[in-house]
């Protein structure tokens, strides 16, 4: 895979360039992480593919010249938020008062519930509950109160680990975003990293473009409560996010003596 040019190279955030924190703004990036990405931004199209803002992904990654794409695809930057636009898929657009109505709605609901942190995003957002004593009990009183309120607003619920997610009912997701990132950039080799159930769609999304001729790979980053089925999409598993960084090291040292990437025009 590395032996196709351009190559592309795409990753998750949290669990996987980042270990999982009690909360959002906890997170840091794996120290090692910034200076890899600079190195392979010179030999590949790299992006950073979040259920993060691109605002609060690019902050915690803070590498330019690289793709950030956020709200699982809803958002889309090609470079540091400040010096490049935020754009906003057209889509969504219907559904941002939607999403303010409905976490405004959650705010006042679980104000009591201990241990919950809301997120806002640009169009709805997330409901962390990481931190409340009993977590499977508070997932479980999150979606039996916001199920008819997000129904009756046309949106939808998602889940990632100890997060319920509002979000609108178009169909973007993180495989929308490998394809866009593919096709886009005429890649030719794409690589995507992920560790969460919403990277599943990412890695669906590999298998067809490999199908279609396109050299693919993709690793999960393991932890103890990785889905099964998402390991079941792998073509290589590393433990953790220091077996992430281990491998982002062979990706470097293999693609040191390599042509540079090559730029195409926009599809």
């Amino acid at each position: 895979m590395l032996k196709q040019h351009p190559l592309g190279l795409l990753f998750d955030i949290d669990g996987t360039l980042s270990a999982i924190a009690p909360t959002p703004r906890e997170a840091y990036l794996h120290p090692e992480v910034p200076s890899l990405l600079e190195q392979l931004k010179q030999q590949a199209h790299i992006a950073i593919v979040t259920g993060r803002s691109v605002k609060s992904g690019a902050a915690l990654v803070n590498v330019d010249g690289i793709i950030y794409a956020g709200s699982h695809g809803l958002e889309w930057c090609d470079g540091l938020p400040g010096q490049h636009a935020v754009q906003l898929a057209p889509e969504a657009l219907p559904y941002v008062e939607a999403g303010k109505h409905l976490l405004k709605l959650a705010e006042q609901e679980f104000s009591g519930m201990q241990g919950v942190l809301i997120e806002h995003k640009r169009v709805g957002g997330g409901i962390h509950y990481r931190l409340c004593t009993d977590p499977e009990q508070a997932r479980q009183r999150i979606l039996e109160l916001l199920e008819e309120p997000v129904r009756q607003s046309a949106m939808r619920l998602s889940e990632g680990k100890r997060i319920v997610e509002i979000r609108p009912p178009v169909a973007i997701d993180k495989g929308e975003v490998v394809r866009r990132f593919v096709e886009r950039l005429g890649i030719r080799g794409a690589m995507f990293a992920g560790d969460d159930r919403t990277d599943m769609d990412a890695m669906r999304e590999l298998k067809q473009l490999r199908a279609e001729g396109v050299t693919t790979l993709a690793v999960v980053v393991r932890h103890l409560d990785t889905q099964p089925e998402l390991l079941e999409l792998a073509d290589i598993v590393v433990e953790g996010v220091e077996g992430m960084v281990a491998l982002l090291r062979e990706i470097v040292r293999g693609n040191a003596s390599a042509s540079p990437k090559q730029s195409s025009s926009e599809r």
